[in-house]
């Protein structure tokens, strides 16, 4: 091997070993710090510390052994899609003397221009992208984990499922949509496709089913659409992530569970946490109108009830500056107010300096 093959095999091994280090940094010095606050805090309120035995419920809640088999998963999943891309070459027989190695990572599609294997690298090729993009993206999302303390062992096992599927879901794509020449610069384009699958496994899937229209039967014109969580403004992909592990996969969702539950389960602010509910409980009332609300200033429901609330008047106001049919606007009003889960929504942002969640 040469020098820079020595070097991109070393290359592999330390980026694939990226999950290990940081679940031994998260032990080392992230729960230490965590637990170093905890003991101060309850110190400094001068509890007492023999109903509460952090130790032993630190050691209960953050087990090293619930880690080991998800991390390895991770792990070897990201070593495999890493060797591919680096040292994928080594899969097939040694290139004739003088002749250069073609890897995945640095030859698009050159890599697969061969008349007996050809195919087959490319497939492998669309498989290293997909697992090296589920490799990023699940780094990011583990990293955000560390910094929040809230790395938990379904964490890794999460991002392995998508690791496994970006792949699957990268081949099917290959098939549907690249040229039947194996030559072609253009199927460059599925390398791209595929890393981007892995970054993001459901935008791929729903291409997927997209492109695969005419094996299943149109969809029914009458099936309402459900609001993806990304339509609340601050709700970014990795955001979506961690609330889809409790349970919330969209907008409706968002709006009907349980806020206390939501702060307790989570580690979003509590202010952060009530924007979204209030921006998703407007939504639920408005769908498509909503934006409309925002050239008044109103982009939540308890912004809608404030509006009202001291001179209901300004409903006309609202009505002729917004375009809306003034009887939607009234009878949404209405709704909200009667919805039992926008007084608390409402009493919390008129206490939340006084509550210690913040």
């Amino acid at each position: 091997m040469s020098l820079a093959q020595i070097l991109e095999a070393i290359a592999a091994l330390v980026l694939s070993s990226y999950f290990i280090i940081i679940t031994f940094s998260f032990f080392r010095f992230r729960l230490s710090r965590k637990k170093e606050e905890l003991s101060s805090l309850i110190e400094s309120l001068q509890l007492d510390q023999g109903n509460f035995d952090l130790q032993k419920n630190f050691d209960k809640e953050f087990s090293r052994n619930d880690y080991l088999l998800p991390v390895l998963f991770v792990s070897l999943l990201s070593f495999f899609g890493i060797f591919l891309l680096l040292l994928g070459w080594m899969l097939y027989d040694k290139p004739a003397e003088g002749e250069l190695v073609k890897s995945m990572l640095w030859s698009g599609s050159d890599f697969w221009n061969d008349p007996i294997y050809g195919r087959e690298k490319k497939s492998l090729a669309v498989v290293g992208w997909a697992l090296f993009g589920g490799y990023l993206s699940g780094g990011q999302y583990i990293y955000r984990r560390f910094s929040t303390i809230d790395l938990t062992p379904g964490n890794f096992f999460s991002i392995g499922i998508r690791m496994v599927l970006a792949p699957v879901v990268s081949l099917m794509l290959s098939y549907l949509i690249t040229s039947d020449d194996p030559s072609s610069l253009a199927s460059n384009a599925i390398l791209v496709i595929a890393f981007l699958t892995g970054m993001f496994p459901e935008r791929g899937l729903k291409l997927l089913l997209d492109k695969a229209t005419s094996f299943f039967p149109s969809k029914n014109s009458q099936e309402v659409e459900n609001l993806p969580l990304e339509a609340i403004e601050g709700i970014s992909y990795l955001h979506r992530l961690r609330l889809n592990e409790v349970g919330i996969d969209n907008v409706q969702n968002l709006a009907q569970f349980n806020f206390l539950l939501l702060i307790i389960k989570t580690p979003f602010p509590a202010r952060i946490l009530l924007d979204w509910v209030s921006q998703a409980k407007l939504l639920m009332e408005f769908r498509e109108y909503a934006p409309q609300l925002h050239k008044v200033g109103i982009r939540s429901a308890l912004d809608y009830l404030d509006a009202l609330e001291e001179d209901e008047s300004r409903l006309a106001q609202i009505a002729k500056i917004t375009e809306l049919e003034p009887l939607m606007l009234e009878i949404n009003h209405k709704n909200l107010q009667k919805d039992k889960s926008v007084w608390l929504l409402d009493h919390f942002k008129k206490n939340l300096e006084q509550v210690s969640l913040k």
